[in-house]
Order: structure tokens, then C-alpha cells, then sequence
């Protein structure tokens, strides 16, 4: 659907000035070309680019990390029967290189009588530091819960701050933590516990809290002096921080803070957070870290307590004043737990006067919120250690029931008899409700509700422990959506999300109520299912899951259906892992079987699985020294006429003889080399040495030879293959480049970007002509043949291997040669084993052929004498 843009009441200048003014970012695309016909002011001023400089650019050159397929798509869906806008969101590259993030909206509109792209953008910007921003106080959130968790667990005083500093820098995102105490005996501050990288900040450091001096007027100092929080958002900038800068500069460093951390309301140490950016300690995080240390110093004040609990009946009768006038609730009550005392502090939490109160029990039995085997608890405590703390539900005299941290000392007689009991209580309503939150978004995946990985691994651990005391068995399901980046790249993230949110409730509905089902994170999910150890039964709910994951999905803000797949892997407890770590691992290595299987299916661990990849670290690990070692060698296998027969071209194929295994199929370990980038230095290396052997060929038998030399994709989409460095060495080995083809796949081509698209050119501009190799195997890039001047098609031999008794195939063949011909293209034919297979190609006009029919890949040294004996 079209929809034409007005233009009989305005002319073209006026329609230009009209959308000069929107404040929207506009312009508009050729839809053939993706070249930009038209641009707003809003735009220029926003980039930074002239109207001149944007006229007829390619929009994949504005579009951060966009392919032309993606662009492709887009086209394509404004050309769907009904669809009139799409909405993405990308990056925009201004003129200084910079990145602004917008969301698009984009339409199919007529202009001139013409269709075309009209788009619409706005700034995502502050969006996307919002989210940043939330992503940081979740980490916090984390640290402060964790901190919490362990004041509650902890006895040891001793454990607070080493885990205060990891919880900062694990989950609170800072780059350094460590805390501060003051030598009163030196009058400097020394560290007591740090952690984070750059620890060697702390060598030899002088800080001082006197203002007199310069190592004094630090945040430390200054925090130390006046009790409180002190933040350096700019550390360079900071007069203060001038001792330390060079320092923290080494490191990187940018802002830093320091927080007071009490004990008996004095500063008793300074914690310190160092972060690389500036401006991170915002309102929240501060806040965040102010109640994490004011719950540490409320843990030092409740060890501090505990070793004065003796003396409290002494100190009783002296602090009665203090008692009346504290700003914290307190009771007091006789050996019957009967109210003698409570505070004016109680009195105004409670709502109660002082007649209502006294002499009946405490307020907490009314809540109705606590159990007897929970006051049987607290008094068992009591009588055994004379101490008791926690959190209880208290109930006001307005019926509101509100939580509550009690700490109950007992005053023991001469007898060493309860005398009194002494409470203190805290209203901790707030705390509660964040440690609720907190405790949820470390639990829970905040998009689909399931459990995550940390707590589903929390709970196959426990279920592990209860089945080696209780003889049971479990099943782990590990699953990866197929195809799910497509959708988030195509259709958006939000797209995406709303995706992932139907996956967990189709695999919830398949997997049973008794199931554990977890989003461990991206599009990846588990499974945990109890007391299930018989395969059949397990594969049945697999395969319902995997089944019911192949059906389309129909999303509510996309009308069309959407396909996925999925891979599972499969692994039980006791028989494939004894723990919820080899577990997962295990699932995990089945579930990549099942992908490099075809993917949408299931696949069972087995012991031969971690023999493979046991088997292929090995192979890496070897790998990485063989260049060094020269264990590499090439071989050359001839490419003959198929007419003639005569030999005028061969490729150069890479061979690894290990010194304990012998020759290596490079099918297993140039994708090692691939997935670990070693293939940038292998392929360097078998570059200069086919260079170097079709050199001495050139000018010893043939001027008209050529050497086909493969090149992996991740060689051209690494700014590490230095395609002039090539060059250069042809022109100082003095051959020419129509003596080299540079053999690459097809799959290449799909997702060409700007540094691909400028080594092949790089390659043509030299001479170097280009062969697609394995044609037809993959999704056949047609329109990029000739935009590349490919030279060379190569049918793949699996088509060449059955072509004789398999029709389809033979068709294949023939069509590839037809088309290559069609477009000017020569046609290379691989695997060519019998003669009957050769007569048939040459039937078809296919022009070369390559394989055991004519010679096998050969050594260096034999290729030559191959071609000293034929002539060449």
C-alpha cells in the first residue's frame, strides 16, 4: 500500500522547507538502490553532514552494523499485501564517527509518481542509558542483598568487609573495593581488605584524615573528618586527588567514592569504590552503598552488643534516661515475659500507651503472623545462649501488621536465672520490600517469569544432594532456539522479547507443573524433570517441547507467522554427572551435537561426547603451536581442461602433519582454526608460501599457471588480513596476479560489509581473479556474482558424486553450468573420480575439472616433476 505525498499546493522547494522545520529526523530511500533522495535539516543537524555529502549515499553506509540483507528484508516487508509500516530500531554513524541510536519507522510512500522509502527516526539515546542504568542498580540491588544474606549468617566479624568489597566489584560493577582503617599509633590510613583489579594501587599509599596535610584533602580524608559520603565524579579533575592521580591513571581509574562505615556512631572505616568511567556514582548507587555500609555497621554494633549482653543489667539501671529518650524502640519485661518497660520510641511505633502495654505479653504474638514451633524456637535459643535476633511481624494498635528486626538480650540474676529480657526493635518495612525485590530479580528472569540460572542451579543442587540420600534420578534438558538472531536482527529485539516470552510458556506447558523450567539466559532455556530416569519417557516431553517450539508463532504486534526451531540436549543424574555443574555441561555438549546434526531435534549425552570434546581440546592445544613448529605443508592438486585435459591451473591445499596422529583432515581443524582466530596466521602463511611455489612455476614451465589459494571468511572480516601486505609482496616477488585465483564460499556474500566488499575489490583492482567455491550447497547469493566480477563457479563434488545415477543431481549440474555460462562465468566441477563422470560434464560444457580422475593433491616437490613431465 502507497500512499502519495501531496504536492499540488506546494512546490519542491516549499515541500523541502515544510520538512526542514518537523523536528523529526526524515529522509527518504530509493527502494531499488537504498541511495537517500531526500533529507531534512533535522537530520544535517543531528549527524552532522552536509545535504550534499548525504545525496545518494547508501543507507548501509549511515546504518551502524546493518547488512543489505537486513535492508532487504525491510523493503521487503513494506512490500507485503497490507503491511504499511515497519518499526526497527539501529544506530545512526554521524559525520565525526560518533553513534546515535534511534528507532525508525518506515513506509512505502509515492512521490513524483514514484515509489519510495519515506523514514521517520527519533533519538533512543537517554533511552538507552536508562537501561543502562537500571542494568547497574539490579547488579547493586544483588551486592546489597548478598551483603544482607551474609550480616545475618555471619558470627565472624572479620567476613564482613572482604565481602563487602566482592560484592561491590562482582555485582555492583566497581572496578576496585577496599577498606580503610586508621593507625592511631602512625596517624595514616592502612588498608585492612581489597579486592578488584589494580590492587597495586595500594602499594606503598599515603592517606592521611588531618587536613593539614596534602595527603589529607582526599575523599578518604574528607570522609573520615565529616562522617560522611564523599564522590569524586572526575578523579583528574579533583584539586583533592592530586597525590594518587598518577596512580589511578595507570590504571584507568576515572571516578571514585568514599563511604563512612560506623560503629557506635563513629567512623570506624572508610569504604572506597573506584570505577574506569566518570560520573557513575549517580543518587541511586549512592544510596545503595550507604545502606550496605550502614548494614555492616549495624552488624558491628550487634557484635558489639553481644559482648556487652553480660554487662546490660548494669548498664540498665545507669542508662534509664538514654532508654526513655532513644530513637529506637525498646521493651523490657520480667522473667514471665511480662511488659515492665517500654520507651517513649516503643510507644509511638506501637500506637499503644504505656496502661495497654504493660504487663501483658509483647505485641508479636498478636500479628498472628508467627507459629508455636517459631516461639518454641525463640525460646530454646534464648535459654541456650541467652541471645536471640531476627525478623518478626509486629501488630500496631491500628490492626497494621509490619515487620520488624528484634534483638532480645537476656539479664540473667545472681543465680545466673532469666531476670529480665531487653529488646530492641526496627521497623524494617522498607528493607523487606526491597530485599523482596532484590530477592526476585536474583531469582527470576525479569522477561518470562521463569526461574534463572542461578537459581535453577540452586535448585538441581539440592535436588542432587536429596537423590543421593533418597535413590532417585533426574533428567536436565538443555535447549538453544535455532534461528532466534535472525528474528531479533529482522524483526527487532522488542519483536524478540515478546518471542522468548512464549517460548517459556509453550516449554512450561509441555514439561508438566512438576517441572523446573529456567531461562539461563539470551535464547537459551532448561529444563529439570524429577524422579525421571527412563529415556523413553524423558525423549516423549522432549520431543512435545521440541515439537511445539517448530510451530509458527503468531506474535501480537506482527500479523504474519514466525518460524523457529530448536536443539536439545539431553543428560541424566546419576548416570552422565554427579553435580549440577557437570550436569549442565553435559546437557549443553549433546544439545551442540544436536544443532551440528540439522537442528529441531533432540540428542541424548553419551560418554563418546566427552571423548570428542576431550579429543578437541587436544586438537586446539596442538593447534596452536603447529605453525611455530612448521608441522603445516601445502599441497597442490591439479585443475585440468576438460576438453584438452591439460593442466593449467591447481589449488593449494593446507595439510597438518602431527608428529603423533599424522596427517590431519582439515575438515577437523580449520574450523578450530576459524573459531579461534589462528586461521588469520595460518592463512597468511599459505598465502606467501602458494605465492612463493607459483612464482618459481610461472617462470620455470608455465607464464599462464594459476594457484587457487582459499581464504576463509573470518580472513575477510578481520581487520587483521592485511589484503596490501599481499599485494606488496606479489610486486616484491615480482608475480603477476592473473597467476593467482582466491577461492571463497558463498555464504560470504550474504552478509558483505564494507571491509569484505573492499578486499575482493582490492583483489580484482590487482589482477586476482575470484572462484565461488562449493556452488549450490548453500543460499546461492545470484545477484552478487556479478557485482564482485566473480571469474569461477565450483560445483560442489556432492553434486559430481551421484550425478551419474542420481537425475536430480545431473540436473543440478547441467543447470549450474547453463547459468554460469549465461552470466560469463567459467564452471570448475570438484570430485570428478570416472571417466563417466567426466564425459557427462564435458556433455554439459562444463570448462574445468578437479579430482582423483586426473590426479590427487600432490606435494610440492611431485606437482613439479608433474610438470616437468608433461611440458606444461
Amino acid at each position: 500500500m502507497q500512499t502519495e505525498i501531496p504536492t499540488l499546493l506546494v512546490g519542491p522547494n516549499q515541500l523541502q522547507h515544510l520538512l526542514d522545520k518537523i523536528p523529526s529526523l526524515l529522509f527518504m530511500l530509493d527502494p531499488n538502490t537504498l541511495e537517500l533522495t531526500f533529507v531534512n535539516d533535522t537530520l544535517l543537524a543531528a549527524l552532522g553532514y552536509t545535504r550534499d555529502e548525504l545525496a545518494g549515499m547508501n543507507i548501509m553506509r549511515l546504518s551502524v552494523g546493518r547488512s543489505a540483507t537486513y535492508w532487504q528484508h525491510m523493503v521487503a516487508f513494506l512490500g507485503d499485501e497490507g503491511l504499511v509500516t515497519v518499526d526497527t530500531e539501529l544506530a545512526l554513524r554521524a559525520r565525526d564517527a560518533s553513534e546515535l541510536p534511534v528507532g525508525l519507522a518506515l513506509r512505502i510512500v509515492a512521490f513524483d509518481g514514484k515509489p519510495t522509502i519515506l523514514v521517520a527516526a527519533h533519538s533512543i539515546a537517554d533511552r538507552k542509558i536508562k537501561e543502562a542504568r537500571i542494568t547497574r542498580l539490579s547488579h547493586f540491588y544483588k551486592a546489597l542483598s548478598e551483603v544482607n544474606q551474609a550480616i545475618v549468617r555471619t558470627r565472624q566479624e572479620a567476613e564482613l568487609f572482604p565481602l563487602v568489597c566482592k560484592m561491590a566489584v562482582d555485582f555492583g560493577g566497581m572496578a576496585m573495593a577496599w577498606v580503610g582503617k586508621l593507625n592511631e599509633t602512625t596517624g595514616w590510613v592502612e588498608p585492612v581488605v581489597s579486592y578488584g583489579d589494580g590492587a597495586d594501587y595500594l602499594d606503598h599509599i599515603e592517606i592521611s584524615v588531618e587536613s593539614t596535610k596534602e595527603a589529607g584533602l582526599g575523599p578518604l580524608g574528607q570522609a573520615f573528618r565529616e562522617q560522611r559520603t564523599v564522590l569524586v565524579n572526575d578523579f583528574m579533575a579533583e584539586p583533592g586527588t592530586v597525590p594518587w592521580r598518577e596512580r589511578a591513571a595507570r590504571i584507568g581509574w576515572q571516578a571514585s567514592a568514599a563511604f563512612p562505615i560506623l560503629r557506635a556512631g563513629k567512623v570506624f572505616a572508610i569504604l572506597n569504590l573506584y570505577h574506569v568511567k566518570k560520573n557513575v556514582f549517580d543518587d541511586e548507587i549512592v544510596r545503595l552503598a550507604e545502606e550496605m555500609c550502614g548494614d555492616v555497621a549495624f552488624a558491628l554494633d550487634n557484635f558489639d552488643r553481644e559482648k556487652n549482653r553480660q554487662a546490660l543489667e548494669q548498664e540498665l539501671k545507669l542508662a534509664a534516661l538514654v532508654f526513655e529518650h532513644s530513637s529506637q524502640a525498646m521493651m523490657v519485661t520480667d522473667e514471665r515475659n511480662r511488659v515492665i518497660f517500654v520507651n517513649k520510641a516503643y510507644i509511638d511505633s506501637s500506637g499503644y500507651s504505656v496502661d495497654e502495654i504493660k504487663g501483658k505479653p509483647p505485641l508479636i504474638a498478636n500479628s498472628g503472623r508467627h507459629s508455636k514451633a517459631f516461639y518454641r524456637a525463640m525460646w530454646t535459643t534464648l535459654k541456650k545462649h541467652h541471645y536471640w535476633q531476627g525478623r518478626v511481624w509486629s501488630q500496631r494498635k491500628n490492626k497494621e501488621v509490619f515487620p520488624e528486626w528484634l534483638t532480645v538480650n537476656v539479664v540473667l540474676d545472681a543465680e545466673g536465672q532469666p531476670y529480665r529480657y531487653v529488646a530492641t526493635l526496627s521497623d524494617i518495612t522498607e528493607k523487606v520490600r526491597s530485599e523482596e525485590t532484590i530477592w526476585k530479580q536474583a531469582n527470576f528472569d525479569m522477561l518470562t517469569g521463569l526461574s534463572n540460572r542461578y537459581r535453577m542451579h540452586r535448585q538441581l543442587t539440592d535436588e542432587i544432594k536429596r537423590g543421593q540420600d533418597e535413590d532417585i534420578s533426574l533428567a536436565v534438558l538443555y535447549i538453544d532456539l535455532d534461528q532466534f538472531k535472525e528474528v531479533n536482527d529482522t524483526l527487532g529485539h522488542q519483536t524478540g522479547d515478546l518471542m522468548l516470552v512464549e517460548v517459556g510458556g509453550r516449554i512450561s506447558a509441555s514439561a508438566g507443573a512438576s517441572a523446573t523450567i529456567a531461562r539461563l539466559g539470551g535464547d537459551e532455556f532448561a529444563v529439570i524433570l524429577f524422579d525421571r530416569d527412563a529415556a523413553e519417557e524423558v525423549a516423549h516431553i522432549a520431543q512435545e517441547i521440541v515439537n511445539k517450539l517448530a510451530e509458527p508463532f503468531h506474535l501480537s504486534d506482527d500479523p504474519r507467522n514466525i518460524y523457529i526451531s530448536a536443539s536439545m540436549g539431553i543428560a541424566f543424574y546419576p548416570a552422565d554427572g554427579r553435580d549440577a555443574d557437570d550436569l549442565l555441561k553435559k546437557a549443553e555438549q549433546a544439545m551442540y551435537v544436536a544443532k551440528q546434526a540439522g537442528r529441531n531435534r533432540l540428542n541424548f549425552y553419551t560418554s563418546g561426547l566427552q571423548e570428542k570434546a576431550q579429543k578437541r581440546l587436544n586438537l586446539l592445544r596442538d593447534l596452536r603451536d603447529a605453525l611455530v613448529k612448521q608441522q603445516f605443508e601445502l599441497y597442490f592438486q591439479p585443475i585440468v581442461d576438460m576438453t584438452s585435459g591439460a593442466i593449467i591451473k591447481a589449488e593449494a591445499l593446507v595439510r597438518w602433519n602431527h608428529p603423533t596422529r599424522g596427517m590431519i583432515s582439515p575438515a577437523e581443524f580449520i574450523p578450530l582454526a576459524e573459531e579461534t582466530g589462528l586461521i588469520i596466521a595460518l592463512g597468511d602463511w599459505v598465502f606467501k608460501q602458494a605465492v612463493s611455489w607459483t612464482k618459481r612455476w610461472v617462470d620455470a614451465y608455465a607464464a599462464d599457471l594459476q594457484i587457487s589459494v582459499n581464504m576463509s571468511p573470518v580472513q575477510f572480516k578481520d581487520d587483521a588480513t592485511q589484503i596490501g601486505v599481499w599485494l606488496d609482496h606479489l610486486g616484491e616477488i615480482g608475480l603477476d596476479g592473473r597467476n593467482l585465483v582466491i577461492e571463497i564460499t558463498e555464504g560470504l556474500l550474504l552478509d558483505v560489509t564494507a571491509s569484505i566488499s573492499d578486499k575482493l575489490l582490492a583483489f580484482r583492482d590487482a589482477g586476482i581473479q575470484i572462484s565461488m567455491d562449493d556452488f549450490g550447497t548453500g543460499y546461492s547469493a545470484l545477484s552478487y556474482l556479478k557485482k564482485f566480477d566473480i571469474d569461477y563457479l565450483k560445483i560442489d563434488q556432492s553434486f559430481v558424486h551421484d550425478m551419474t545415477t542420481v537425475a536430480s543431481d545431473a540436473a543440478l549440474a547441467e543447470a549450474i553450468v547453463v547459468m554460469a555460462h549465461k552470466l560469463g562465468l567459467k564452471v570448475i566441477a570438484e570430485g570428478v573420480e570416472t571417466t563417466q563422470q567426466h564425459d557427462l560434464l564435458l556433455s554439459y560444457g562444463c570448462d574445468y575439472g578437479q579430482g582423483y580422475r586426473y590426479a590427487k593433491p600432490l606435494r610440492a616437490g611431485e606437482f613439479e616433476k608433474l610438470l616437468a613431465a608433461i611440458g606444461v
